[in-house]
């Protein structure tokens, strides 16, 4: 079971990481315009050890999806092991897997750009839109094995020793704020080749639509589409090689129905059509049920076979009075991995049972009655001490509370904040 694949979306809008698995140079500024759709990008990008490309952005993936399953930590640092990084973004671990990963995160150490991103205004009759300037690293330490930081740069990896990732303030609020997209590991898992792989999360990311529907087809003017996915435009036929690559991969394994080219060089353009459309009436019934509309979307086009059945499973564990802590995360975790999830709900019951042994003998003294409204009580406050939501890691700890745990977390976000928050980072045992 592959796990959840969190990759931020700006980022892969503005194309920073080229789809191309060799650069032709070492590219260290770039200033390009394009439109997909009726959204114009500006980006101006520096990148002081090279562009990243290739494998970089399964490195990057990785190191996202460790951050978000961390629970995105105040002070936006994690440590993780090469070894770690290495197995989440699917890549090799022997040989100069080390020295490779080592040039890949320096490449994402000195990445920056902003971006300027506008949209047609029906009111106002014109483009409008917002500047981002934006980095992925602030620092990179490693840290040795008596606990003290060593400037990366001038050190060779240890597949023993942690990596001290800081990730800049910005790039880990559009995570903590969910401007992100859930990629469908399976089929990364399933794509060899780096350039197949980067040139889903792009197709994957222009392919959301203004109200967070997912296009069915996908048109895209060819010379505007080489700049989103960061390729080199000295010549035409190899910009369409490395994409006609790519398309063979996608299609082979079930993503794209078609990608057909049209038109001449620079001046034509491409067209993508999906295998897995997503279908409205099952993105409609998931939404019913508190799912957000990209969320929905996306298992209905990756796993549309699945909606039903599951759906139908938990009416019928909602009918033995079977109450999850959240019904929307159920119902995700049930469609994406239908395997595990029914191993947690009740079956339901067809007739009364005859009196059974007592469940409650060996069990511990009974916890005291929550109030409805607790858990509701205990998220505002949490929420108020915080100044923010909590985490998604946090929230999900929240959730698997007990009454009585959750009664203690109430207790403890009612105290001054200075108190409170050591306090709730405690009872969790998660980052907040």
């Amino acid at each position: 079971m592959e796990p959840l694949r969190i990759n931020e979306l700006d980022m892969t809008l503005a194309g920073i990481f080229s789809v191309q698995k060799v650069l032709p140079n070492e590219s260290t500024s770039w200033t390009v315009d394009y439109a997909i759709g009726s959204t114009l990008y500006r980006i101006e990008g520096h990148a002081n050890n090279g562009r990243p490309h290739g494998t970089d952005s399964d490195v990057l993936l990785a190191l996202q999806t460790m951050f978000f399953r961390a629970g995105c930590p105040i002070g936006d640092r994690i440590e993780v092991k090469p070894t770690d990084i290495l197995r989440m973004a699917g890549l090799d671990t022997g040989g100069r897997a080390y020295v490779r990963l080592r040039e890949a995160m320096l490449r994402l150490a000195g990445v920056r750009w902003s971006m300027v991103r506008s949209s047609w205004n029906e009111t106002k009759q014109r483009h409008s839109g917002a500047t981002s300037v934006v980095g992925i690293i602030s620092e990179l330490r490693l840290v040795d094995s008596g606990g003290a930081r060593q400037p990366f740069e001038q050190r060779q990896l240890d597949e023993r020793l942690p990596i001290e990732v800081i990730f800049s303030p910005t790039f880990a609020d559009a995570i903590r704020a969910g401007l992100y997209q859930i990629l469908d590991a399976e089929l990364l898992a399933r794509l060899q080749q780096a350039p197949a792989r980067s040139l889903y999360r792009v197709i994957q990311a222009h392919r959301i639509q203004a109200d967070g529907s997912l296009a069915t087809e996908l048109t895209v003017p060819m010379k505007d589409w080489v700049r989103a996915c960061g390729i080199d435009e000295s010549r035409a036929d190899n910009a369409r090689r490395v994409l006609a690559l790519a398309h063979a991969s996608l299609e082979e394994e079930g993503y794209l129905k078609g990608a057909v080219f049209s038109g001449r060089g620079f001046s034509g353009s491409v067209t993508y059509q999906f295998v897995s459309a997503p279908q409205p009436e099952l993105a409609e019934l998931l939404i019913a049920r508190g799912v957000t509309r990209p969320v929905a979307e996306s298992l209905a086009s990756d796993h549309p076979e699945r909606v039903q059945p599951v759906l139908g499973k938990i009416d019928a564990a909602l009918s033995t009075g079977w109450k999850p802590r959240s019904l929307p995360a159920s119902i995700v975790d049930g469609i994406r991995h239908p395997e595990k999830w029914t191993q947690g709900i009740p079956e339901p019951r067809s007739a009364p049972r005859k009196a059974a042994a007592p469940r409650r003998v060996p069990a511990p003294e009974p916890e005291p009655e929550l109030d409805v409204d607790a858990r509701s009580m205990a998220l505002t406050l949490i929420k108020l001490r915080l100044g923010r939501p909590l985490s998604p890691m946090g929230l999900m700890a929240f959730e698997e509370l007990t009454d009585t745990q959750v009664q203690a977390v109430l207790a403890a976000a009612k105290r001054p904040a200075a108190e409170a928050l050591p306090l709730l980072q405690s009872l969790l045992n998660s980052p907040l």
